[in-house]
Protein backbone atom coordinates (compact mmCIF):
# COMPACT_ATOMS: atom_id res chain seq x y z
CA UNK A 1 0.00 0.00 0.00
CA UNK A 2 1.54 3.29 -1.06
CA UNK A 3 1.85 6.25 1.64
CA UNK A 4 0.18 8.42 -0.16
CA UNK A 5 -2.88 5.98 0.06
CA UNK A 6 -1.97 5.24 3.72
CA UNK A 7 -2.65 9.20 4.49
CA UNK A 8 -5.94 9.79 2.37
CA UNK A 9 -7.42 6.40 4.73
CA UNK A 10 -5.81 8.15 7.96
CA UNK A 11 -6.79 11.62 7.10
CA UNK A 12 -10.44 10.14 6.06
CA UNK A 13 -10.72 8.43 9.25
CA UNK A 14 -9.31 11.78 11.32
CA UNK A 15 -11.61 13.57 9.43
CA UNK A 16 -14.63 11.71 10.48
CA UNK A 17 -14.11 11.32 13.87
CA UNK A 18 -13.44 15.46 14.17
CA UNK A 19 -16.42 15.79 12.63
CA UNK A 20 -19.24 12.86 13.16
CA UNK A 21 -20.64 15.11 16.31
CA UNK A 22 -21.91 18.11 14.32
CA UNK A 23 -22.43 17.20 10.23
CA UNK A 24 -25.68 16.91 9.75
CA UNK A 25 -26.57 13.53 8.10
CA UNK A 26 -28.86 13.35 4.89
CA UNK A 27 -30.99 11.45 2.96
CA UNK A 28 -30.62 11.06 -0.97
CA UNK A 29 -30.67 14.57 -1.78
CA UNK A 30 -34.12 15.80 -3.73
CA UNK A 31 -36.04 13.42 -1.25
CA UNK A 32 -34.58 15.04 1.98
CA UNK A 33 -35.00 18.62 0.98
CA UNK A 34 -38.36 17.91 0.45
CA UNK A 35 -39.04 16.40 3.40
CA UNK A 36 -36.65 17.42 5.55
CA UNK A 37 -35.38 14.11 7.10
CA UNK A 38 -32.39 12.66 7.58
CA UNK A 39 -30.15 9.71 5.33
CA UNK A 40 -30.59 7.46 7.97
CA UNK A 41 -35.22 7.22 7.70
CA UNK A 42 -33.84 5.42 4.01
CA UNK A 43 -30.07 4.25 4.55
CA UNK A 44 -27.94 2.57 6.84
CA UNK A 45 -25.08 4.41 4.94
CA UNK A 46 -25.98 6.18 1.87
CA UNK A 47 -26.32 4.70 -0.31
CA UNK A 48 -27.27 1.08 1.13
CA UNK A 49 -30.95 1.23 1.90
CA UNK A 50 -32.39 0.12 5.16
CA UNK A 51 -36.42 -1.90 5.06
CA UNK A 52 -37.96 1.36 4.50
CA UNK A 53 -35.71 2.44 2.13
CA UNK A 54 -35.68 -0.55 0.11
CA UNK A 55 -39.67 -0.14 0.37
CA UNK A 56 -39.58 3.14 -1.05
CA UNK A 57 -37.16 2.03 -4.02
CA UNK A 58 -39.30 -0.98 -4.72
CA UNK A 59 -42.60 1.25 -5.09
CA UNK A 60 -40.86 2.65 -7.73
CA UNK A 61 -41.53 6.05 -5.23
CA UNK A 62 -44.92 5.69 -5.14
CA UNK A 63 -44.99 5.39 -1.14
CA UNK A 64 -44.12 9.03 -1.55
CA UNK A 65 -45.82 12.29 -1.69
CA UNK A 66 -46.01 14.24 -4.49
CA UNK A 67 -47.10 17.09 -3.04
CA UNK A 68 -44.20 16.96 -0.17
CA UNK A 69 -41.89 16.83 -3.48
CA UNK A 70 -42.60 20.00 -5.38
CA UNK A 71 -40.96 21.63 -2.68
CA UNK A 72 -37.39 21.15 -4.65
CA UNK A 73 -36.68 20.80 -8.09
CA UNK A 74 -36.05 17.10 -9.19
CA UNK A 75 -32.83 17.24 -10.25
CA UNK A 76 -29.75 16.18 -8.25
CA UNK A 77 -26.10 15.94 -9.26
CA UNK A 78 -23.16 13.52 -8.02
CA UNK A 79 -19.23 13.98 -8.64
CA UNK A 80 -16.96 11.43 -7.81
CA UNK A 81 -12.95 11.38 -7.44
CA UNK A 82 -11.55 8.07 -7.92
CA UNK A 83 -8.62 6.27 -7.24
CA UNK A 84 -7.88 2.64 -7.88
CA UNK A 85 -4.51 0.93 -7.65
CA UNK A 86 -5.29 -1.87 -10.27
CA UNK A 87 -7.09 0.81 -12.90
CA UNK A 88 -6.31 -0.49 -16.44
CA UNK A 89 -2.90 -1.12 -18.17
CA UNK A 90 0.22 0.44 -16.38
CA UNK A 91 -0.29 3.81 -18.75
CA UNK A 92 -4.01 4.88 -17.18
CA UNK A 93 -3.95 6.79 -14.73
CA UNK A 94 -4.82 5.87 -11.52
CA UNK A 95 -6.52 8.65 -10.15
CA UNK A 96 -9.52 10.00 -12.46
CA UNK A 97 -11.40 12.92 -11.59
CA UNK A 98 -13.54 12.90 -14.67
CA UNK A 99 -17.11 10.99 -13.52
CA UNK A 100 -20.03 13.29 -13.28
CA UNK A 101 -23.53 12.73 -13.07
CA UNK A 102 -27.07 14.18 -13.06
CA UNK A 103 -30.28 13.20 -11.89
CA UNK A 104 -34.04 13.84 -12.59
CA UNK A 105 -35.94 11.79 -10.06
CA UNK A 106 -39.63 11.84 -8.77
CA UNK A 107 -43.69 11.81 -9.22
CA UNK A 108 -45.62 12.75 -11.48
CA UNK A 109 -48.96 13.67 -9.89
CA UNK A 110 -50.13 10.48 -8.20
CA UNK A 111 -49.85 7.61 -10.31
CA UNK A 112 -46.56 8.47 -12.47
CA UNK A 113 -42.75 8.33 -11.30
CA UNK A 114 -39.50 8.30 -13.27
CA UNK A 115 -35.53 8.41 -12.96
CA UNK A 116 -33.25 8.96 -15.66
CA UNK A 117 -29.42 9.46 -14.65
CA UNK A 118 -26.81 11.25 -17.21
CA UNK A 119 -23.52 10.60 -17.14
CA UNK A 120 -21.83 13.71 -18.33
CA UNK A 121 -18.32 12.30 -17.65
CA UNK A 122 -17.26 8.98 -17.12
CA UNK A 123 -14.00 7.82 -16.05
CA UNK A 124 -12.49 10.94 -17.87
CA UNK A 125 -14.74 10.58 -20.81
CA UNK A 126 -18.08 10.89 -22.76
CA UNK A 127 -20.87 9.60 -20.20
CA UNK A 128 -24.23 7.73 -21.21
CA UNK A 129 -27.17 7.00 -20.12
CA UNK A 130 -27.10 4.84 -17.10
CA UNK A 131 -30.99 4.75 -16.06
CA UNK A 132 -34.13 5.98 -17.53
CA UNK A 133 -37.38 4.79 -16.97
CA UNK A 134 -41.19 5.75 -16.60
CA UNK A 135 -43.27 3.54 -14.00
CA UNK A 136 -47.12 3.72 -13.92
CA UNK A 137 -48.35 3.53 -9.91
CA UNK A 138 -52.11 2.60 -10.10
CA UNK A 139 -52.18 -1.08 -10.54
CA UNK A 140 -53.86 -3.51 -7.89
CA UNK A 141 -55.15 0.58 -6.40
CA UNK A 142 -51.74 1.49 -5.61
CA UNK A 143 -50.28 -2.00 -4.96
CA UNK A 144 -48.53 -2.28 -8.61
CA UNK A 145 -46.82 -0.63 -11.09
CA UNK A 146 -45.93 -1.21 -14.60
CA UNK A 147 -42.39 0.43 -15.83
CA UNK A 148 -40.90 0.87 -19.09
CA UNK A 149 -37.21 2.39 -19.70
CA UNK A 150 -33.77 1.14 -19.47
CA UNK A 151 -34.24 0.07 -15.78
CA UNK A 152 -32.84 -1.77 -12.40
CA UNK A 153 -33.41 -5.64 -13.21
CA UNK A 154 -35.34 -7.45 -10.29
CA UNK A 155 -33.08 -8.30 -7.73
CA UNK A 156 -32.16 -7.71 -3.97
CA UNK A 157 -31.78 -3.85 -3.56
CA UNK A 158 -27.40 -4.09 -2.18
CA UNK A 159 -27.18 -5.09 -6.54
CA UNK A 160 -28.10 -1.51 -6.80
CA UNK A 161 -27.74 0.46 -4.15
CA UNK A 162 -24.63 -0.79 -1.72
CA UNK A 163 -22.46 1.32 0.26
CA UNK A 164 -19.21 -0.64 -1.11
CA UNK A 165 -16.67 -0.09 -3.54
CA UNK A 166 -16.17 -3.43 -5.66
CA UNK A 167 -19.58 -4.75 -7.76
CA UNK A 168 -21.00 -7.79 -6.42
CA UNK A 169 -19.20 -10.84 -8.17
CA UNK A 170 -21.81 -13.19 -7.79
CA UNK A 171 -24.67 -11.52 -10.06
CA UNK A 172 -21.72 -10.91 -12.78
CA UNK A 173 -20.19 -14.67 -13.19
CA UNK A 174 -19.25 -15.65 -16.95
CA UNK A 175 -19.93 -18.88 -18.06
CA UNK A 176 -17.83 -19.70 -20.90
CA UNK A 177 -19.17 -17.05 -23.31
CA UNK A 178 -22.09 -15.89 -21.39
CA UNK A 179 -21.43 -13.09 -18.69
CA UNK A 180 -24.48 -13.03 -16.58
CA UNK A 181 -26.47 -9.55 -16.00
CA UNK A 182 -28.38 -10.25 -12.29
CA UNK A 183 -27.63 -6.52 -11.48
CA UNK A 184 -27.49 -4.75 -14.73
CA UNK A 185 -30.01 -1.54 -15.54
CA UNK A 186 -30.85 -3.27 -19.07
CA UNK A 187 -33.73 -1.72 -21.43
CA UNK A 188 -36.95 -3.44 -20.90
CA UNK A 189 -40.86 -3.28 -19.29
CA UNK A 190 -41.27 -4.71 -15.59
CA UNK A 191 -43.68 -5.24 -13.36
CA UNK A 192 -44.43 -5.44 -9.54
CA UNK A 193 -46.95 -6.14 -6.73
CA UNK A 194 -46.20 -4.79 -3.29
CA UNK A 195 -48.70 -5.23 -0.11
CA UNK A 196 -48.03 -6.11 3.24
CA UNK A 197 -45.02 -8.39 3.62
CA UNK A 198 -44.91 -9.51 0.30
CA UNK A 199 -42.87 -8.15 -2.75
CA UNK A 200 -42.85 -8.88 -6.12
CA UNK A 201 -41.32 -8.28 -9.12
CA UNK A 202 -40.57 -9.24 -12.79
CA UNK A 203 -38.77 -8.01 -16.32
CA UNK A 204 -38.41 -8.75 -19.59
CA UNK A 205 -34.83 -7.00 -20.52
CA UNK A 206 -32.54 -7.00 -23.31
CA UNK A 207 -29.30 -4.63 -24.02
CA UNK A 208 -27.71 -2.73 -21.50
CA UNK A 209 -26.28 -0.22 -23.95
CA UNK A 210 -27.07 3.68 -24.14
CA UNK A 211 -30.03 4.62 -26.04
CA UNK A 212 -29.23 2.82 -28.47
CA UNK A 213 -30.45 -0.15 -26.94
CA UNK A 214 -33.31 0.64 -26.10
CA UNK A 215 -35.07 -1.06 -29.37
CA UNK A 216 -32.45 -4.15 -29.27
CA UNK A 217 -33.89 -7.27 -27.48
CA UNK A 218 -31.47 -9.16 -28.80
CA UNK A 219 -27.81 -8.21 -29.19
CA UNK A 220 -24.57 -9.64 -27.81
CA UNK A 221 -25.92 -9.63 -24.31
CA UNK A 222 -29.43 -11.68 -25.70
CA UNK A 223 -32.27 -11.84 -23.30
CA UNK A 224 -33.71 -12.48 -20.57
CA UNK A 225 -36.46 -12.61 -17.67
CA UNK A 226 -35.97 -11.79 -14.68
CA UNK A 227 -37.71 -12.18 -11.58
CA UNK A 228 -37.79 -11.55 -7.75
CA UNK A 229 -40.16 -12.71 -4.77
CA UNK A 230 -39.51 -11.70 -0.92
CA UNK A 231 -41.10 -11.46 1.74
CA UNK A 232 -40.43 -7.26 3.55
CA UNK A 233 -41.77 -4.94 5.68
CA UNK A 234 -41.10 -1.29 6.22
CA UNK A 235 -40.50 -1.88 9.89
CA UNK A 236 -38.42 -5.23 10.08
CA UNK A 237 -35.00 -5.15 9.47
CA UNK A 238 -35.18 -8.68 7.98
CA UNK A 239 -35.76 -9.74 4.48
CA UNK A 240 -35.93 -13.17 3.13
CA UNK A 241 -36.38 -14.10 -0.67
CA UNK A 242 -35.22 -15.70 -3.85
CA UNK A 243 -34.16 -14.40 -7.50
CA UNK A 244 -33.50 -16.43 -10.82
CA UNK A 245 -33.87 -15.51 -14.38
CA UNK A 246 -33.92 -17.57 -17.38
CA UNK A 247 -32.88 -16.19 -21.02
CA UNK A 248 -31.34 -16.71 -24.31
CA UNK A 249 -27.30 -16.05 -25.39
CA UNK A 250 -25.64 -15.88 -28.91
CA UNK A 251 -22.32 -17.96 -29.16
CA UNK A 252 -19.96 -17.29 -31.60
CA UNK A 253 -20.41 -20.41 -33.88
CA UNK A 254 -23.96 -19.20 -34.25
CA UNK A 255 -26.02 -21.48 -31.86
CA UNK A 256 -27.56 -20.38 -28.49
CA UNK A 257 -27.05 -21.21 -25.09
CA UNK A 258 -30.35 -21.30 -22.85
CA UNK A 259 -29.49 -20.32 -19.34
CA UNK A 260 -31.20 -19.98 -15.90
CA UNK A 261 -30.21 -19.31 -12.54
CA UNK A 262 -32.05 -19.68 -9.36
CA UNK A 263 -30.41 -17.76 -5.34
CA UNK A 264 -31.94 -17.39 -2.37
CA UNK A 265 -30.70 -14.59 -0.04
CA UNK A 266 -31.26 -13.05 3.26
CA UNK A 267 -30.65 -9.48 4.29
CA UNK A 268 -30.92 -8.41 8.01
CA UNK A 269 -29.93 -4.30 8.50
CA UNK A 270 -27.71 -3.84 11.55
CA UNK A 271 -29.64 -3.25 15.00
CA UNK A 272 -29.22 -3.61 18.12
CA UNK A 273 -26.06 -3.80 18.47
CA UNK A 274 -25.87 -6.73 15.59
CA UNK A 275 -24.18 -6.46 12.42
CA UNK A 276 -25.90 -5.85 9.17
CA UNK A 277 -25.99 -9.37 7.00
CA UNK A 278 -26.28 -10.39 3.18
CA UNK A 279 -25.73 -13.49 2.71
CA UNK A 280 -26.67 -15.18 -0.82
CA UNK A 281 -26.71 -18.62 -2.27
CA UNK A 282 -26.97 -19.14 -6.44
CA UNK A 283 -26.56 -21.75 -8.73
CA UNK A 284 -26.72 -21.45 -12.59
CA UNK A 285 -27.18 -23.18 -15.91
CA UNK A 286 -25.91 -22.95 -19.14
CA UNK A 287 -26.90 -25.57 -21.66
CA UNK A 288 -24.23 -24.33 -24.32
CA UNK A 289 -22.02 -21.60 -22.53
CA UNK A 290 -19.28 -21.92 -25.59
CA UNK A 291 -18.71 -22.92 -29.01
CA UNK A 292 -17.57 -26.06 -29.16
CA UNK A 293 -19.31 -27.02 -25.70
CA UNK A 294 -20.22 -30.69 -25.22
CA UNK A 295 -21.74 -30.95 -22.02
CA UNK A 296 -23.98 -28.08 -19.97
CA UNK A 297 -22.27 -25.93 -17.42
CA UNK A 298 -23.94 -26.02 -13.84
CA UNK A 299 -22.38 -23.35 -11.57
CA UNK A 300 -22.99 -21.98 -7.93
CA UNK A 301 -21.57 -19.63 -5.83
CA UNK A 302 -22.01 -17.64 -2.56
CA UNK A 303 -21.49 -13.84 -0.97
CA UNK A 304 -21.39 -12.98 2.60
CA UNK A 305 -21.35 -9.45 3.23
CA UNK A 306 -21.22 -8.20 7.04
CA UNK A 307 -21.42 -4.17 7.45
CA UNK A 308 -21.73 -2.57 11.26
CA UNK A 309 -22.31 1.59 12.05
CA UNK A 310 -20.21 2.94 14.10
CA UNK A 311 -19.37 6.42 15.84
CA UNK A 312 -22.95 7.69 16.12
CA UNK A 313 -23.27 6.00 12.90
CA UNK A 314 -21.44 8.28 10.56
CA UNK A 315 -18.93 5.34 9.77
CA UNK A 316 -19.96 2.11 8.62
CA UNK A 317 -17.05 -1.19 8.37
CA UNK A 318 -17.81 -4.18 6.05
CA UNK A 319 -16.30 -7.46 5.01
CA UNK A 320 -17.23 -9.41 1.84
CA UNK A 321 -16.31 -12.96 0.97
CA UNK A 322 -17.56 -14.37 -2.02
CA UNK A 323 -16.86 -17.22 -4.36
CA UNK A 324 -18.20 -17.96 -7.79
CA UNK A 325 -17.84 -21.62 -9.51
CA UNK A 326 -18.61 -21.82 -12.98
CA UNK A 327 -18.77 -25.55 -13.61
CA UNK A 328 -16.40 -25.29 -16.05
CA UNK A 329 -13.31 -25.64 -13.96
CA UNK A 330 -12.81 -22.20 -12.73
CA UNK A 331 -13.56 -21.08 -9.18
CA UNK A 332 -13.03 -17.38 -8.30
CA UNK A 333 -12.43 -16.28 -4.44
CA UNK A 334 -12.71 -12.63 -3.52
CA UNK A 335 -12.46 -11.18 -1.01
CA UNK A 336 -13.05 -6.93 0.62
CA UNK A 337 -12.53 -4.86 3.03
CA UNK A 338 -14.45 -1.50 3.00
CA UNK A 339 -14.65 1.90 5.21
CA UNK A 340 -17.64 4.48 4.40
CA UNK A 341 -17.42 7.63 6.01
CA UNK A 342 -19.63 10.87 6.40
CA UNK A 343 -17.10 13.94 6.22
CA UNK A 344 -20.15 16.89 5.59
CA UNK A 345 -23.76 17.62 4.93
CA UNK A 346 -22.74 16.35 0.99
CA UNK A 347 -19.59 15.03 1.17
CA UNK A 348 -18.62 11.22 1.97
CA UNK A 349 -15.68 9.12 1.19
CA UNK A 350 -15.24 5.37 0.30
CA UNK A 351 -12.36 3.17 0.77
CA UNK A 352 -11.47 -0.46 -0.08
CA UNK A 353 -9.19 -3.24 0.51
CA UNK A 354 -9.70 -6.15 -1.82
CA UNK A 355 -8.27 -9.66 -2.85
CA UNK A 356 -9.21 -12.15 -5.13
CA UNK A 357 -7.82 -15.68 -6.76
CA UNK A 358 -8.97 -18.30 -9.06
CA UNK A 359 -8.27 -22.41 -9.29
CA UNK A 360 -8.64 -22.95 -12.70
CA UNK A 361 -8.94 -26.64 -12.34
CA UNK A 362 -5.75 -27.68 -12.17
CA UNK A 363 -5.21 -27.56 -8.38
CA UNK A 364 -2.61 -24.43 -8.60
CA UNK A 365 -4.74 -21.88 -6.77
CA UNK A 366 -3.39 -18.12 -8.08
CA UNK A 367 -3.73 -15.25 -5.62
CA UNK A 368 -3.65 -11.80 -7.34
CA UNK A 369 -1.95 -8.28 -6.55
CA UNK A 370 -4.44 -7.13 -3.70
CA UNK A 371 -6.19 -3.67 -5.21
CA UNK A 372 -6.83 -0.41 -2.96
CA UNK A 373 -9.53 1.77 -3.83
CA UNK A 374 -11.04 5.03 -2.92
CA UNK A 375 -13.09 7.46 -3.97
CA UNK A 376 -15.03 11.00 -2.85
CA UNK A 377 -18.74 11.33 -3.43
CA UNK A 378 -20.07 14.98 -3.70
CA UNK A 379 -23.77 14.61 -3.86
CA UNK A 380 -26.11 17.97 -4.24
CA UNK A 381 -30.01 18.68 -5.11
CA UNK A 382 -30.72 21.68 -7.64
CA UNK A 383 -33.25 23.79 -5.21
CA UNK A 384 -35.70 26.21 -6.11
CA UNK A 385 -35.74 28.84 -5.60
CA UNK A 386 -36.82 30.34 -1.48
Amino acid sequence: MTRALRAFFGIAFAAAVAAVSGAPAIAMPTFGEAYGISCATCHTAVPALNAYGRSVQRSQYALLDAQILKKTAPLWVGYQANYDSQAGSPDTHKVILGNVAIHAVGLIGENWSYHIQQWLENDNQGGGLDTAWVSYNNVFKHNGYIELGKLEVPAPSPYSMWLEIAPFNLPEVTVGEHAYQLDANRWGAKAGYNHGSLSLDAAYVGSDADLNGASDFAPGNGKALQYRAAFQHTKSPLEVGVYGTTGTFPISDGLTDRFSAIAGYLQRDPTHGIPGVLLVYQSTHDGYPMAGAISPANGRGYTLDIYEPIIRDRVVVGFRREMTDDGMGTVNQYGNVDLTVQIAKYLRIYGEAALSGSNAGNGVDRVGTPAWRAFIWWTMPVTKAR
